[in-house]
This record gives structure tokens, sequence and C-alpha cells, in this order.
């Protein structure tokens, strides 16, 4: 035989059944010699041990839908930070838009558009392109596991739901934020939970896997939390509630998938994409009105 790793898996069969054998290089490959009264004994070894491996090693059942990495995602991202960015400016320069648009706790219960309209406002260029990256990173991921259209709408959810909380820990005490940072760490947040969820969730042998393979995901996320969103002068509370939120939405989203056990389609795709373009038009025309 021409492979050597075969041969010698052949030969430990031989050893195991305490049969007498050589092994050797010859001409035609690799040569197992053994007694001839040896022989029918150590074809039947052989031939069980094949059998009982010929699966091995198992195919790894693919728990999670996945889908085709597209530059929609980070297309999606990129344009929209820096039309707005273009449109209002910098803090310093777009006064009034900050002032219409910006997250503000005082405002939270007659204003709540302010929640999306908020994520699409930043400081400086420094800011819009630091979310942007970071945004692009993890949004490509998530949108590999629920689809660009599903990514974008989630992404957006958890900024807003994350603001939304952000402003009612601040009451009665005014609070203002701005940046997409929050919907930034929603996505770490969905991401963690979203393979969590569909990678240990629905496997036949996960009582294989100990505390710390179920836990990874949500650590490493917070790792992630901890590393980018400590700055001096980042909104921990943002960022924090943005991660919660992500998570708690990345297990539904999770969940919802592994009830229908089939990928989003093309048409739900479009459909969560425009949703999510509809609800940041929708917040800036309601926002321009009052």
């Amino acid at each position: 035989m021409d492979d050597r790793r075969l041969a010698r898996e052949w030969a430990l069969v031989l050893q195991s059944q305490s049969i007498a054998y050589v092994l050797l290089f010859a001409l035609e490959g690799w040569v197992l010699r053994i007694a001839s009264n040896d022989y029918q004994q150590a074809v039947d070894a052989i031939d069980i041990y094949e059998e009982e491996n010929a699966h091995w090693p198992p195919v790894r059942k693919k728990d999670r839908p996945r889908h085709k990495s597209s530059p929609l995602m980070i297309m999606s991202l990129f344009g929209m930070a820096m039309f707005f960015f273009y449109v209002t400016g910098p803090v310093s320069r777009g006064a009034a838009w900050f002032t219409h648009g910006r997250a503000d706790a005082l405002l939270l219960a007659t204003e709540p558009w302010r929640m999306i309209t908020a994520l699409t406002l930043h400081a400086d260029a420094k800011h819009v392109l630091g979310n942007v990256i970071s945004g692009s990173i993890f949004g490509s991921m998530i949108s590999r596991r629920i689809g660009p259209g599903g990514a974008l709408f989630a992404i957006l959810g958890a900024g807003a739901i994350g603001n939304t909380l952000n402003a009612l820990y601040h009451l009665p005490d005014g609070h203002r934020s701005i940046g997409a940072s929050t919907a930034v760490f929603g996505a770490v947040g969905l991401l963690a939970a979203v393979q969590l969820a569909l990678d240990f969730g629905g496997r036949a042998d996960r009582h294989r896997y100990g505390l710390v393979d179920f836990l990874a995901p949500v650590v490493g996320g917070l790792a992630l939390l901890g590393a980018l969103g400590a700055g001096r002068h980042s909104d921990l509370g943002a960022h924090g509630f943005g991660f919660a939120s992500g998570v708690a939405l990345g297990l539904a989203i999770a969940w919802v998938m592994r009830r229908q056990n089939a990928r989003p389609s093309t048409l739900v795709q479009i459909a969560a994409a425009l949703s999510a373009f509809a609800l940041i038009g929708g917040s800036w025309a309601l926002a321009t009105l009052r």
C-alpha cells in the first residue's frame, strides 16, 4: 500500500489482536507480513476496523444557517454613516441637527425617535470612522449567520433599545448621547448570543461540552466590550446597555431561526433591510417636523 499512515493503523490493529507482523517498505509500497496461519484472523480484524471507522472523523453538522459573505452590509453601514456625517457635520457645526436628534433622557417619553436618530450623529470624523470600521467588521460576521438584511435590522434594534435603556437608567437626571457605538456594541452582543445559541442550542452531542464552551462567546463579547468601550470619553452605560440588548435580541433571533429550521428567504432579508432604512428615515422625519 502507498499510505504509510494507513499501514501503521493496520499494524496497530494487528498488535491489538496479538498478531505478529513485520511492517516494511518494498517496491510495491508498504507491506505487512504475517504468518499464514494468522492471515484470516488479521483480515477479519482489519475489515472490522475499517467498517467501524468508515465515517470517521464525522462530518460536523452545520447547526447554524449560513449566508454567503456579501459587501452589502459593509457598504450599507459605511454609506449611511458617511451620508449622515456629510449632512450633519461634526457637533461643532451641526448644532441644529444635534439638538433635534441626540438621545436625551428627559425627552424619552415625548420624542422616542431620538433613540434611533442619535445613532446617526457623530461628534467628529474620528468618531464616525471608528464606528464604521468596528460596525462593518461585526456586522459582516452577523450577516453570515442571519443574513445582511436581518443583521441591519437587528443591529439598529439593539442600538435603539440600548439607547432607551441608557436613557431610562439616567432618569430623572438629564443625559445626552450620540453616536453609533451603542449599535456597534449591540452587534457584539448579537454575535455572541447568536453564535452561542446556534452553535450549541441544538447539538445532539451538547452534553459533551462544558460550561466554558457555552460561555466562551459571551465572555469574548464582554472582553471586547471592555477593550473597545472603556475609553476616557466613552459612554459606558450606552455601550453596556447596547451589548445587553444585543445579547437578548440575538437569543430571540436564534430561537426563531431554530423553530423555523431554515434560513430567512431573500424576500425577508430585503424586507428587513428596507424596514431598517424606513425606521431611520421616519425617525428623522419626525425629528425635523418638531
